[in-house]
């Protein structure tokens, strides 16, 4: 076995098992919550010059439900357009092919449905060591404070410290 294939298996496999597929009926609510976005749904810009590659983006998604394996899989890198993501309420799906644009959704218990607030670049976040705070401003943030991208400093805040 190659040195970059052991290291790949060492640093991954703990995601790849953690990695939980989503149910049918869920799937597809997801695929409808995407038909919002101009850049991924069906017939969206990014295949507007390339409609072929449509046909081999399909919309896949998964669940973490620990933070540690969320944060992997978003510097393992490289996800195809379309690719989605879910932990907690919240719901990442991949806007650029190999990128790292992810449109970001919550889920409102009161209405009983995603709702897209922001768009996330993680490989940058990480780097600078915000990842985690940023996953627990968002869901600190009530869906008002969300919806008006009022959400940075919320988990401080909650916790009566000073932002």
């Amino acid at each position: 076995m190659s040195n970059l294939k052991k290291r790949y298996e060492k640093e991954y496999t703990s995601m790849w098992a953690a990695m939980e597929h989503v149910s049918e009926n869920e799937h597809n609510k997801l695929v409808e919550l995407c038909q919002r976005n101009c850049w991924i749904k069906r017939n969206g810009l990014a295949f507007r010059l390339h409609p072929l590659t449509e046909e081999s983006s399909l919309f896949t998604f998964c669940r973490f439900r620990d933070i540690a394996m969320l944060k992997l899989f978003f510097t393992h890198g490289n996800w195809s357009i379309r690719q989605g993501v879910l932990y907690r309420d919240l719901f990442f799906c991949n806007q650029v092919d190999g990128g790292d644009e992810w449109w970001t959704c919550r889920y409102d218990h009161e209405t009983e449905a995603y709702f897209p607030f922001e768009s996330v670049s993680f490989e940058v976040m990480i780097e600078k060591g915000q990842f985690e705070a940023f996953l627990d401003d968002v869901m600190a943030a009530s869906v008002e404070e969300c919806r008006g991208l009022k959400y940075r400093g919320k988990h401080r805040e909650r916790k009566g410290e000073k932002v």
